[in-house]
């Protein structure tokens, strides 16, 4: 899958930001680090198309980017009640992510070299969290989950970054040599993150209005 396919498909990526902004003065608050996370990650793929059309590197930008993405995720859980009663618990994944990301651009390697460390970590912590807000959600919700934004985004979020989690380590470990492996796995994460967005598009047209809003207890 050559450049532009992969760039196109990523682009669609703007289908779910437009709907968010149409949408979010009617959508609840709860939802707004998710919708915030689309825009930044609208912004960074675009400034990431327009630096390697340019002949530049896009590694530092994306470094940047996972951390904030990676911050706003975790506030996007806490939204959602998922750390209703263990508050605590945000602080420690929030102090794993900014150390983990710091060691490794600043201490360990540079921040002009992909963060493939940090990026494992925090995949699989995002997967973790996702897959725990399911289980909650299969226990406690009494309507369809098939129309539940929460469940749908969670779902698209342990699809993703399982991916992302597998995909990374194959290049750590050297695998990824293989020409035919590398574009097989260049393919799988575009087409999964092409899936995700779809996800996505459908979980905002089912965000729930301000005054309908209820999550349930934990």
């Amino acid at each position: 899958m050559g450049f532009f396919i992969s760039a196109a498909l990523s682009y669609t990526i703007l289908v779910p930001v437009t709907i968010g902004i149409l949408r979010f003065s009617k959508i609840n608050s709860a939802y707004y680090p998710f919708i915030f996370c689309l825009c930044m990650g609208l912004i960074n793929e675009t400034l990431s198309v327009a630096l390697v059309m340019n002949g530049y590197y896009n590694t530092v930008n994306c470094n940047i980017y996972m951390l904030l993405e990676s911050v706003f995720l975790v506030w996007q859980f806490k939204r959602w009640n998922l750390f209703k009663g263990t508050n605590w618990w945000i602080w420690v994944i929030v102090a794993v992510l900014v150390s983990t990301w710091i060691a490794e651009n600043f201490i360990f390697f540079r921040i002009t070299r992909y963060s493939s460390y940090f990026l494992i970590v925090y995949s699989f912590i995002i997967s973790i969290l996702s897959i725990t807000i399911i289980n909650r959600l299969i226990v406690t919700e009494r309507k369809s989950l098939v129309r539940n934004p929460i469940f749908i985004i969670s779902v698209a979020f342990v699809m993703f970054y399982t991916v992302s989690v597998l995909s990374e380590a194959f290049w750590i470990y050297g695998l990824s040599e293989d020409p035919g492996l590398s574009s097989k796995l260049q393919n799988i994460s575009v087409l999964t993150n092409f899936i995700a967005i779809i996800l996505y598009s459908v979980a905002i047209l089912w965000m729930p209005s301000k005054q309908k809003f209820t999550l349930p207890s934990s």
